[in-house]
């Protein structure tokens, strides 16, 4: 109810909004439409900007259809073309952050740094001003991640009057550079002793700027460790028989340990999580305002947990299952129940249903269930991959650890004894691992599993790192692109192509954009990678394993 009376509350000042503002005493103006108003205040359109944002990238087909797929923590079971990495028109991935959130937070900015230049509500405003960078942060950075070279500096003018309509397409590297700037200013304008709540328009915090100050330097830490590198090789037991030996990948932006080390140290200017209460999380109080996974789901039924997913889990006694699957309806739910993940990529048209697990209700069948937009445990495990990269052995053991603790609360196993016997395990504990680069891929495959439904971050994830393995060892059965593997980037927006193809196809240019297969594949080593995806994957060419033939138990 807690939840629901905060929608309701600011729905009801939206909706005074409108009404107020179409009183008016002029008789010319009695045909002004309410329902379309030309000022709203800042604080309303943030609360637009949480919801539409969150649900794009966490709620929506990007994370449930596709990236959530490609990352292999879910599967499609039926309709499964795009699990097969069949690409559709990805217009509305990319354009629909521009016209939709993005838009309206550069209202939000103006708005507030307008009434701050006239002493309007200046702690107030300034709180929300340093939220709605945040915010702009994080919505660009999951653009540019996924396509690469995209516009930025020259975006979001088509409302000025002079505005530019064909922006350029920066290159990474700056909208990161920029985007660490954005971050830093962020962080400054939040200095606890001279601004305040900005209230129950936020859904997130109410406005706590503590908490956005938390946010923001959690989420530059992510974006700083995406950038620092991954200074180990691994071999890879391919499918056929072969091994693959990968090289490092280099740091693309060779201060970031630096940077991360300044957040790190200075607790008092840049405070981080304390735990999972620091969460960022969209809690979604029930019908009307339902998770919209659920909104999915619960009438149909595409998804299940993948075979990846269920095996990685029951390889280490994992009881997160318990929250990620559901038992296979066929198994004995009472003593012996039985999870069986769906192979990604299958060549058969549908799964059997009775036989394969679909996803857990907490996660896609309970329509409270809360949205994550960045947690602790992640928090947890980019700090152990720092300190592990910089050679401190027993703080990147703390933290990997601390990550899997929080993971596990997360999803609802509290109990220390359980804990505590998990992380016991010779396939979980730190110090069984043989070297380094073992002691990585725990953190990231621990990080990647912790992620469950953050398909967005999980395709990134996997494409820096190389991990899980299982996704570079096998080709997808019935993949739309042969001996190709993984796709390393998103296709462009088909309208770019139309209304704004030279500044496009500059940015295909510089970044070796291949014209085949779509654009989403490097056929010439890393040349047609992201800027930071610095390392070179292995690429399958023997098929994925028949479902049929693995055996699956319980995690009692």
């Amino acid at each position: 109810m807690k939840y629901l009376a905060k929608y309701n509350k600011v729905f009801l000042a939206f909706v005074l909004v409108l009404v107020l503002g179409s009183c008016t005493k002029n008789y010319e103006e009695i045909n002004t439409n309410p329902n379309s108003p030309t000022d709203v205040p800042a604080k309303n359109i943030f609360t637009n900007v949480i919801i539409s944002s969150v649900g794009n990238e966490l709620g929506g087909w990007i994370q449930h259809t596709y990236l959530g797929c490609w990352s292999q923590q879910w599967t499609k079971v039926q309709y499964i073309d795009e699990d097969r990495y069949q690409m559709r028109n990805m217009t509305g991935y990319m354009e629909g952050p521009y016209t939709g959130p993005l838009m309206n937070l550069q209202i939000i900015i103006n708005k507030t740094k307008t009434d701050i230049e006239n002493g309007v509500n200046v702690a107030e405003n300034t709180t929300l001003l340093a939220a709605a960078k945040i915010m702009r942060v994080w919505i660009f950075s999951y653009l540019t991640d996924l396509f690469g070279d995209v516009p930025y500096s020259e975006a979001l003018q088509g409302l000025n009057k002079d505005g530019v309509t064909q922006p350029k397409y920066d290159t990474q590297q700056d909208i990161y550079m920029d985007l660490f700037k954005e971050l830093e200013e962020a962080n400054a304008l939040l200095d606890l002793s001279t601004v305040i709540s900005f209230g129950s328009a936020d859904l997130f915090f109410d406005g706590d700027p503590l908490s956005w100050k938390k946010f923001g330097n959690v989420l530059h830490l992510r974006l700083l460790n995406r950038v620092a590198g991954t200074p180990w090789s691994y071999t890879y037991n391919m499918a056929g028989g072969s091994t693959v030996t990968t090289s490092p990948g280099a740091a693309a932006y060779a201060d970031a340990d630096a940077e991360i080390a300044k957040i790190l140290t200075n607790p008092s200017t840049y405070p981080i999580f304390a735990g999972n209460e620091d969460n960022v999380k969209l809690d979604y109080p029930g019908l009307p305002y339902r998770n919209p996974i659920f909104n999915t789901l619960y009438g149909r039924t595409d998804q299940a947990i993948s075979q990846t997913m269920v095996n990685w889990l029951l390889d280490r006694n994992d009881p997160r299952i318990a929250a990620y699957a559901q038992p296979t309806v066929a198994s004995d739910t009472s003593s012996w129940p039985v999870y069986v993940g769906w192979q990604n990529g299958s060549a058969e048209a549908a799964a059997p249903f009775p036989l394969i697990s679909l996803l857990g209700i907490p996660v896609a069948y309970t329509e409270t269930a809360p949205l994550y937009v960045i947690t602790a445990d992640e928090m947890a495990f980019i700090v152990a991959e720092y300190f592990l990269r910089t050679g401190n052995d027993a703080i990147a053991k703390q933290a990997y650890e601390g990550g899997i603790g929080a993971s596990l609360q997360r999803w609802g196993i509290t109990d220390p004894a359980v804990i505590g016997a998990y992380m016991a395990q010779t396939s979980v504990a730190w110090d069984a691992a043989p070297d380094d680069a073992h002691k990585y891929k725990r953190i990231i495959e621990q990080r990647w599993a912790g992620m469950y439904g953050q398909g967005v971050q999980a395709y990134s994830l996997v494409r820096r790192t190389g991990f899980p393995e299982r996704i570079f060892e096998y080709q997808l059965e019935k993949t739309f692109y042969p001996n190709l593997g993984l796709p390393i980037r998103l296709p462009y927006s088909l309208n770019e192509e139309i209304y704004n193809s030279a500044n496009l196809k500059d940015a295909k240019d510089r970044q070796n954009v291949e014209t085949a297969n779509d654009g989403i594949f490097s056929t010439d080593g890393t040349k047609s990678q992201v800027w930071w995806n610095t390392r070179k994957n292995p690429i399958p060419t023997d098929d994925d394993v028949d479902p049929q033939e693995l055996v699956y138990g319980s995690t009692k």
